[in-house]
């Protein structure tokens, strides 16, 4: 049925099957201020790595989110095929202490047919094991993933993609147009893409055309920007 569901999805929309490139991403830390409104209430690190599993060379990247004085801490980490973007293992972290709201530790494999792991929360530990039916990106790594399309002028993409609380499901991805965007470094020439996975609620992402760097993202009155001082 998801497979069905997804090969509606594109011919609906008329967009393309992802032809996703990791190789377009560089490697580096960048961090980012999160705001709602004008204020400033938490900064996000990312940092990409080019590393190996074996043979296999990788992106091994980092993001890490804190809000409210690290009252929110959250922290992901993926190991993705540095050619396809595709996932080969995850983990997410959030919270310091069990009793905390919101705690979780998720640990997953991603293999050809399937992925495996585990989800502990404060009420106990979930075994996950879902079926995979073709290529699936992984649904907690968003800016990456989109920068890494082959981003054109009028470029509408579908990605589908598996993630430990929705389940699977289809990213949606358009090119909206492009902009000179300022940075801390001066003006960069940016594609402007709005994305998500809700048709009906796309972030709009500015992507740096040459380097693919993510440049920030606005979601209603809330996004992220360049420019915070990560610890």
């Amino acid at each position: 049925m998801k497979t069905v569901m997804i090969v509606a999805a594109l011919a609906a929309t008329g967009a393309a099957a992802p032809k996703m490139d990791g190789a377009r991403l560089q490697a580096g830390s960048t961090c980012y201020a999160i705001v709602a409104g004008d204020k400033t209430i938490g900064s996000t690190l990312q940092t990409v790595t080019a590393s190996r599993v074996g043979s296999k060379p990788v992106w091994d990247i980092v993001v890490h989110q804190k809000l409210a004085n690290g009252s929110f801490d959250m922290r992901d980490h993926f190991i993705v095929d540095r050619k396809t973007l595709l996932p080969i293992r995850m983990d997410s972290q959030r919270g310091r202490e069990r009793t905390e709201r919101g705690w979780h530790r998720v640990s997953v494999e991603y293999g050809p047919h399937n992925v495996r792991g585990t989800k502990e929360t404060s009420t106990g530990s979930t075994p996950l094991d879902v079926a995979l039916t073709g290529p699936t990106w992984d649904g907690n790594l968003w800016g990456l993933t989109f920068a890494a399309l082959p981003l054109k002028e009028g470029g509408n993409y579908a990605v589908p993609f598996w993630q430990y609380d929705k389940g699977l499901g289809t990213f949606t991805a358009r090119v909206v147009g492009s902009e000179d965007v300022d940075t801390p470094s001066g003006k960069v020439a940016a594609w402007i893409v709005e994305a998500g996975d809700d048709p009906a609620q796309l972030a709009r992402y500015k992507i740096a055309k040459a380097t693919r760097r993510e440049l920030g993202y606005t979601a209603g009155p809330s996004g992220q920007r360049l420019g915070e001082v990560c610890q």
